[in-house]
């Protein structure tokens, strides 16, 4: 496997609702598979899972209490909120080679050190990893990085059935990150220097035939400070894209 960043997990914030009894607008499109709850008790989930070994989460607020979202780095508006990466040859990623490439490129973009997190299936089974996060910009502009401590396939559990979805999707296709226009420039510098090459191409944990590989493209925002979609890899040529609103967020999901 290369050491080239690959995409990890792709984060996508509904009401506790949506995660409980998941609505038509999903189930039509994916197969859903358990998740569970963060040990922080503040957040549940549920996954997506695809070939290519990367995931959706869906994820929400437990009862959507206020307390939950309060201080948490994912209080924002509904739809895609962040996204992670992984290298599945290394324990967790070189923080210092990273910030020596972000420094070089006069980014305030810093990762911090790693830091444990977890949550607990609901088949009872106790999940473990690390997590290393962005400072010095908003969460979700930069990608953060996600390495198992526990085995890697109890916490992302490809299997058939699992990864047959009713829309075809078979792996990631790429990350949007729309910022405001005066941002778009240092934003697709300092992605240049955390994956490490000037195309902001991406690996995947699983080689899938006939799949490219995950792309990032930083663009201008249409009315959002920042604005996360995400684009899927399908078998299926005339799959129609998602575009759902939630109160004042949008989920933006489409088919390539």
């Amino acid at each position: 496997m290369s050491s080239q960043p690959q995409i990890d997990h792709v984060v996508l914030l509904l009401p506790y609702a949506l995660i409980t009894s998941p609505p038509d607008w999903l189930t039509s499109a994916f197969t859903l598979s358990p998740g569970g709850r963060h040990t922080d008790n503040r957040t549940e989930n549920r996954l997506i899972l695809f070939a290519d070994g990367s995931y959706l989460e869906l994820i929400a607020f437990i009862d959507d209490d206020p307390k939950n979202r309060e201080g948490h780095w994912w209080d924002k508006p509904y739809g895609i909120v962040d996204w992670a990466l992984t290298n599945t040859t290394e324990e967790q990623p070189d923080v210092k080679k990273i910030n020596s490439h972000l420094e070089n490129k006069n980014s305030k973009v810093r990762y911090a050190d790693p830091v444990a997190g977890g949550r607990k299936r609901p088949d009872g089974v106790e999940l473990q990893w690390k997590v290393t996060f962005p400072t010095g910009i908003e969460r979700g502009v930069v990608p953060f990085w996600c390495h198992d401590v526990t085995e890697r396939g109890k916490r992302v559990p490809i299997s058939k059935e699992a990864t047959e979805h009713p829309s075809g999707a078979l792996g990631v296709a790429g990350i949007r990150v729309g910022v405001d226009d005066g941002r778009v420039k240092a934003v697709s510098e300092a992605v240049e220097a955390i994956v490490g090459n000037k195309n902001l191409v991406l690996g995947a944990p699983k080689a899938v035939d006939g799949l490219k590989d995950p792309w990032v493209q930083v663009q201008t925002a249409d009315k959002y400070a920042l604005k996360l979609e995400l684009a899927l890899q399908t078998a299926h040529a005339d799959q129609r894209d998602i575009r759902h609103k939630i109160e004042d967020g949008e989920v933006v999901i489409s088919f390539k």
